[in-house]
């Protein structure tokens, strides 16, 4: 199953971010998942925002599954993508 990990991103440290992707991926991966990261799909430091999430909503469009990270709910990011996920009946889950 590829699931799509939901976590924010603007506005934190961006070392911190790529860490909880990376344990995230790792923890899907363990679990026999496809995890496909918005760092992974939107890596252009010099998009704008409009652009990362166009991007993002794609990626999670092409996913069956979303995984949303603690903070999630802080985020417009990542509630423009839950909205997304229930529009379109992905399965979602707030924990990996």
């Amino acid at each position: 199953m590829k699931v799509y990990i939901s976590l924010p991103i603007t506005g934190h440290d961006i070392e911190e971010v790529e860490a909880r992707c990376i344990f995230a991926k790792a923890v899907l991966k363990k679990k026999g998942h496809t995890p496909v990261s918005p760092l992974d799909v939107s890596d252009n430091p010099n998009a704008s925002y409009a652009e990362h999430m166009g991007r993002d909503i794609s990626a999670l469009l092409e996913c069956d599954a979303v995984v949303f990270l603690e903070g999630w709910e802080e985020s417009k990011g990542c509630t423009l993508e839950h909205a997304a996920a229930k529009i379109y009946n992905k399965l979602i889950t707030y924990e990996l």
